[in-house]
């Protein structure tokens, strides 16, 4: 127990340190900014539209297992010739390794629970071991890339801007996913700034690259705090003592920030596959536990297409939606999940380039005794997408870590970020359906935690 003036000293230099932090960031991003001129019961519901007849998606149940995604176009500019280019950030009990091809997390390596630096220090994130697997892949898994410049899907690949209709490239069916054929993913990052536990990658996406307008300058900040690096200080509220508490926890945090020089939609995802018992453990994830605690409501999508029936967010109440409680991973779905959930709190509803945000909520927490791992996200973004590897399958092609096979739902994702199609349902439903319309002047903004 220390005075609570010494604690209000170490505050205030921790302030100190924040103020500096904050107007490094600020000045990163005037550099980036462009001058320009100018649940009941499961069920399928049959709903009518106009003059067809469409099928709701009440339910998880029915998620194909072969992914509709196409191949690479081979017309398209090849990002792979640098290869992985691969760096490593670490800190005490903690290792992740990122290559500047799609800004993607390649490893990373926690300890289990009650085990030192050394032993059970595993990689527990799915991937591959080259450059052209990742770009080359049939039917995309995206293994830990950041995907962009819309993540998730846009119905049709269209959408309107200032009355402006345009058009994406079309990758999954009908529909753009992920930033359309030649997203983000699979672009090549430039390092702006590496140290030991962190580093900044850039990228600068063009005017009308897959479709999208204007010209966005894009940043992620990857960087990791180890066991005992986190010094929290916790005030009595009866007797107003001051404790100093220190963490026993690991953490990875994402920072994702851009500029663009005219009105354009954004939002991104960091797209890790997490398997806890290690990524070439041949085991599913069935063993894994998940909590949502603050998701009370999910985005309903239609059974075939997976794009938002258009009737906002439903109450997971009575639903297999509903994790509120720990549940077994396909305890409520044996067939896994591809939901957008909401996350309660006032971001719930923030468009994407609304500032400042509140501090990042709880998104998920998953448990896997039998590994002996935790995982807690954290997020300031309006909500979490919870994906369980559905289109996963051992004949993938693609060289696997360490000759890995990566069987269906052998690996999960916690995508935080904004809902599907966000950018034509807002039009539709208003501040219930957070927006994703960034214009010029405007800085977007989405930080994530991974907590181990």
């Amino acid at each position: 127990v220390i005075d609570v003036r010494l604690a209000l000293l170490a505050l205030g230099a921790g302030a100190l340190v924040l103020a500096r932090i904050k107007d490094r960031a600020k000045s990163g991003a005037r550099e980036a900014n462009v001058d320009d001129d100018d649940m009941t019961a499961p069920k399928v519901t049959l709903v009518e539209s106009g003059s067809t007849t469409k099928r709701v998606k009440n339910t998880p149940q029915s998620i194909p297992a072969v992914s509709p995604l196409k191949a690479r176009d081979a017309s398209a500019t090849n990002h792979t010739s640098a290869g992985l280019d691969a760096h490593e950030i670490t800190a005490d009990g903690i290792a992740v390794t990122i290559s500047t091809f799609g800004a993607t997390i390649v490893k990373l390596k926690t300890r289990s629970v009650d085990s030192d630096a050394v032993k059970n220090f595993d990689d527990i994130v799915l991937g591959y071991d080259d450059c052209e697997s990742y770009d080359d892949t049939e039917g995309r898994p995206y293994f830990g890339a950041v995907c962009g410049r819309v993540a998730n899907r846009i119905a049709k690949g269209e959408f309107k801007v200032r009355n402006k209709m345009y058009t994406c490239a079309k990758n999954n069916g009908e529909n753009t996913l992920h930033g359309g054929v030649s997203g983000w993913d699979r672009k090549r990052w430039t390092v702006e700034d590496k140290t030991r536990s962190s580093i900044t990658l850039s990228y600068v996406s063009m005017d009308m690259e897959e479709g999208f307008p204007g010209m966005v300058k894009m940043y992620v900040v990857y960087s990791v705090v180890g066991y005992r690096e986190r010094v929290n200080l916790v005030v009595d509220e009866k007797t107003q003592l001051v404790r100093i508490e220190v963490s026993k926890y690991a953490e990875l945090t994402t920072k994702m920030t851009a500029t663009t020089d005219s009105s354009t939609p954004i939002s991104t995802v960091q797209h890790t596959y997490f398997n806890l018992h290690g990524h070439s453990s041949m085991q599913d994830c069935g063993a894994h536990v998940v909590e949502m605690p603050n998701c009370h409501a999910y985005v309903p999508v239609d059974e075939d297409t997976l794009i938002p029936t258009g009737e906002g967010v439903r109450k997971v109440d009575g639903t297999p939606f509903d994790m509120r409680k720990p549940t077994a991973m396909f305890e409520k779905s044996p067939e896994g999940y591809d939901h957008s959930f909401v996350i309660a709190g006032a971001d719930a509803t923030r468009p994407a380039s609304e500032l400042p945000r509140e501090a990042p909520r709880l998104a998920a927490r998953v448990t896997c005794a039998d590994a002996g791992r935790a995982l807690e996200v954290y997020t300031d973004a309006p909500g979490v997408h919870f994906y369980t590897g559905n289109f996963l399958s051992e004949d993938m092609v693609g060289n696997t870590k360490d000759g890995a096979a990566y069987a269906r739902q052998s690996g999960f994702c916690l995508e935080t970020g904004w809902f599907p199609d966000a950018v034509n349902q807002n039009t539709k439903l208003g501040a219930s359906y957070p927006g994703v319309i960034v214009n010029r002047g405007d800085t977007y903004s989405h930080t994530l935690t991974y907590r181990f």
